[in-house]
Parts: C-alpha cells; sequence; structure tokens
C-alpha cells in the first residue's frame, strides 16, 4: 500500500498563486492558493454536528461531506453574478448557498480538513485541471476534490457538480486514474501545500 510519503512526493511541491479574486476596485490579485482552503471554522464545525456529517469512518465522513455539498449548493457560473472568475471563501459559499465548481470544491475540502484528524489532513486536496466528457468532445477547465481513501490509500473524485457520484460509497468509486473524463490537471493544493508536474502552471513556480 503507498504511503503519505510517497503521495506527498509523486508530484513537486510548488508555490501556487491564482487571480481568482480581484481586488474590490477589480484589480486583478494573485493569491495563494492554499488560503482559500480553511481547516478550522467554527461555522464549519457547526454543520458537521448539527446534520450528523461525521461518520464511523473517514471515508463514511467523505461521502457524507460530498452529499451534503451536492444538496446543499446550487450550481451557479460566476458569470450570474458580474464575474468572469470569482473564486470564493468557504463560509461565503455556505452564505450564498451557491456557486460554481472550484467554490464547491474549495467548499467540501475545508469541509473535510476540519472533520478528519489532522494527521489525515495529507489525504485532502483540490485539484485544478481539464475535464473531458468524450473524446470528441470540447475540453474545459474544472475544479474538484481529490481523496485518497483509508481502504487502499489510493485517490478518487469527490465531484459535486460536473461528475457527481455521490451515491456512490468511497470504497466503490472508480480511481482518478481509471475516470477517462478526467485530463490534465493544471495543479492541486490544500490548506498546507501546493503541486504540480507543470513548472509554470498558471502562475505556480515551483518551490
Amino acid at each position: 500500500m503507498k504511503t503519505q510519503e510517497y503521495w506527498e512526493q509523486k508530484h513537486p511541491e510548488i508555490i501556487q498563486t491564482y487571480s481568482g479574486r480581484p481586488l474590490p476596485t477589480g484589480k486583478p490579485y494573485d493569491m495563494d492558493v492554499r488560503h482559500f482552503v480553511w481547516e478550522d471554522d467554527s461555522e464549519i464545525q457547526q454543520i458537521l454536528r448539527e446534520c450528523k456529517l461525521i461518520g464511523q469512518s473517514n471515508d463514511e465522513t467523505a461521502q457524507n461531506i460530498q452529499k451534503f455539498v451536492v444538496r446543499s449548493i446550487l450550481y451557479t457560473p460566476d458569470e450570474a453574478i458580474g464575474r468572469s472568475e470569482y473564486w470564493l471563501f468557504p463560509a461565503e459559499t455556505l452564505e450564498m448557498l451557491k456557486g460554481d465548481c472550484e467554490d464547491g470544491a474549495i467548499l467540501m475540502a475545508s469541509m473535510l480538513l476540519t472533520a478528519l484528524p489532522s494527521s489525515d489532513s495529507w489525504r485532502v486536496r483540490v485539484a485544478a485541471g481539464i475535464v473531458q466528457a468524450s473524446p470528441t468532445a470540447e475540453t474545459g477547465g474544472h475544479a474538484y476534490v481529490t481523496y485518497c481513501r483509508c481502504s487502499d490509500n489510493e485517490w478518487v473524485a469527490l465531484d459535486w457538480c460536473y461528475y457527481e457520484d455521490s451515491h456512490i460509497s468511497v470504497a466503490n468509486k472508480p480511481l482518478i486514474k481509471d475516470v477517462h473524463f478526467y485530463k490534465q490537471t493544471w495543479f492541486s493544493f490544500n490548506h498546507e501545500k501546493a503541486w504540480s508536474n507543470m513548472a509554470f502552471a498558471l502562475g505556480g513556480r515551483l518551490k
């Protein structure tokens, strides 16, 4: 079984910024993507308790949180709020109960990191990359959660919108590497680190 050390060293660690949240003046601002993910928020803690999302195992908790985001957050493109690109913080997504792919993914990752033991935080990442519905379809940008399940230490997707599969248990989800519609990953990140095989992925640089 692959270890935490193996997975954390598989891809180069980078410093990743992204201009997904402009200043109030409208000026672009390159923000460290790690700051979008919260691992210890009181509102998230309250929701985890009140909605009874903590399961008997990490993998059960992961599916519970995926189901919560799917049923609670309305997919809404950034254009609906007058922006071509705008990343929300987790509390904003909870307050608005809507957002696009990265908003739900960042919320889901933040809920997972709050729910899981700190020793398992390495199992949670937000991935930003390319998806393609079929070999002849157009490609598009997408963000989703990747989760290293405890049963075999392999990575599965926790997607809440584009390829939502919250009805499938984490143990029975296909591995990301076997799912044809997840293509190239630009970068991935959690609250502590960011990774990429691309030396200059959308504003990233090797650490």
